[in-house]
């Protein structure tokens, strides 16, 4: 059923959905914090407290401490000596991580609803603390808990929801992680705002209510906050995990490469890795969380799982348009929706322009919100002759030397930097941090990986080579990706006026 159905039935039935501050004001009459929970953190943000009236406070409630004492000797904390008692446990863990931890405990034990199944709520938010926690070490150690418990509290709005009809009605028919932008149309607000409300209500640091606020829906044009921007990662990456369509995981995919290139500066593959280091962690923290085991999947495995779908529907939507014409239009686009979801290029295994784009606007994003002493560098290849290549031998010969020019670039990138393939012949490296001589010597090596050394095809040995473009810029405008691709285009044309096979570089300051 249509939200437009939805809300027209509620209207016909008299209930009228609630205004934002009755759907706060009605969370009241759920359990709120535990009081040990607020104790806890009471204590945690004393600077007088002690480890000891620490460990003294949750020895009074044994769930917590055989928890907590679980969580100590856990994967994620173990030091290798076993952890027996709550002082133990207490010094090892910090006073942080106990009023994270703790806070989490509390969540999940006393703030449910009997309106739809919380442990899939409760999965997907455990799922996106530990991610977010992850995430957050990498690039901010001091912040990781902080980005834990934001996980945890970031989908309390959904919860206060549960008690609205037309919310309930439209969750079993569309699934219980609706968009924003769906919430919005149905409401006329978000689950997001409702939790930033009651997480404001309950005094906890503005940092997390300014992430929860931040993410996702933007409609006054701002950024994220750094937090903020972390969650959707991790929400993003949980819901690939997570999903059991492979419509969703599609999705799921899709926003995850654009997350992790615009707020992190990352690509899929960064999260690949992460996502394979905290299997272990999710299983551990969900046994502890009393949840159903979370065992994700490589990334590989999932988007692999989502391509082959996308692969799948188009042989479906083919096979219909022989037989229903009128559905032309309708299955035409939708294929080619799902389609353009996929990240990766197929021939060669490198990000595709789409992702391109993505990582070179947030790497704009960030130099403009954290200026850097060194410049951001784009270098493009474009292959000298391809044309004839494929004319004389086939386009699977040139096949093969596309893959065989993606291999020798992707061998040759730090994990800072992007390689992809954004056209026929074309490719692309985005240097976050280079001066101009390192982006000329870059470019240079590059040039001669792939052009000294013949490639071998079904045709035989070819020689082949490829004019380079190089630019950076220090201060990048709103402007700078465009800016700096045309500089790099132009610079590809004077490479291939001078003779081909060789790189001209254009600073732009």
């Amino acid at each position: 059923m249509s939200q437009a159905a939805i809300q027209g039935r509620a209207i016909e039935d008299g209930s009228v959905p609630a205004s934002i501050d009755d759907v706060v004001y009605g969370f009241r009459d759920l359990p709120t914090l535990a009081p040990l929970a607020m104790e806890v953190i009471r204590l945690a943000d004393d600077d007088d407290a002690s480890m000891k009236d620490m460990a003294d406070v949750i020895s009074s409630d044994p769930g917590l401490a055989a928890r907590l004492l679980r969580l100590a000797n856990s994967a994620a904390y173990s030091r290798g000596r076993e952890v027996t008692n709550l002082p133990m446990a207490a010094t090892l863990l910090g006073m942080r991580t106990l009023k994270m931890v703790t806070l989490g405990f509390s969540l999940v034990a006393n703030v449910t609803t009997d309106r739809f199944d919380c442990s899939i709520l409760w999965r997907r938010s455990l799922a996106t603390a530990v991610l977010a926690q992850r995430l957050t070490s990498e690039v901010d150690p001091g912040r990781a808990d902080d980005a834990f418990a934001a996980g945890l509290l970031a989908n309390i709005g959904k919860l206060a929801l549960a008690e609205e009809p037309m919310y309930v009605e439209a969750v079993a028919t569309a699934g219980p992680w609706m968009t924003p932008q769906q919430e919005r149309e149905l409401l006329g607000f978000t689950s997001d705002e409702v939790t930033a409300r009651i997480l404001a209500g309950w005094e906890l640091p503005t940092l997390f209510v300014d992430a929860v606020r931040s993410r996702d829906d933007r409609s006054d044009g701002r950024a994220p906050s750094p937090l903020g921007g972390v969650l959707e990662v991790a929400d993003a990456a949980a819901a690939l995990i997570l999903g059991d369509d492979a419509d969703d995981k599609a999705g799921a995919l899709d926003r995850l490469t654009i997350a992790t290139a615009t707020h992190l500066g990352m690509t899929v593959g960064d999260i690949e890795r992460v996502i394979d280091q905290v299997g272990p962690e999710l299983d551990e923290m969900a046994r502890m969380f009393d949840l159903d085991v979370i065992s994700p999947s490589s990334v590989e495995e999932i988007v692999s799982a989502a391509q082959a779908r996308l692969v799948r529907f188009s042989i479906e939507a083919t096979s219909q348009l022989s037989q229903e014409q009128q559905r032309n239009q309708e299955l035409t686009a939708h294929n080619l929706r799902l389609l353009v979801l996929a990240s990766t290029d197929t021939l060669t295994g490198l990000p595709n322009r789409r992702t391109f784009d993505a990582y070179l606007a947030g790497q704009v994003a960030g130099r403009m919100r954290h200026p850097r002493h060194t410049q951001l560098g784009l270098v493009l290849f474009d292959v000298d002759r391809f044309k004839d290549v494929n004319d004389r031998f086939g386009h699977g010969v040139g096949d093969e030397v596309l893959r065989e020019i993606g291999r020798r670039l992707r061998t040759c990138t730090r994990q800072s930097e992007l390689v992809a393939r954004i056209g026929g012949e074309e490719f692309a490296l985005v240097l976050p941090d280079v001066t101009v001589e390192e982006l000329q010597g870059a470019a240079e090596r590059m040039r001669s990986l792939i052009g000294d050394e013949p490639i071998e095809t079904r045709a035989g040995s070819l020689q082949v080579t490829v004019s380079v473009g190089a630019s950076c810029i220090h201060t990048p405008r709103d402007d700078a990706a465009v800016t700096l691709s045309k500089a790099a285009d132009d610079a590809i044309y004077r490479s291939k006026a001078g003779g081909r096979n060789r790189v001209s570089t254009v600073p732009l300051d």
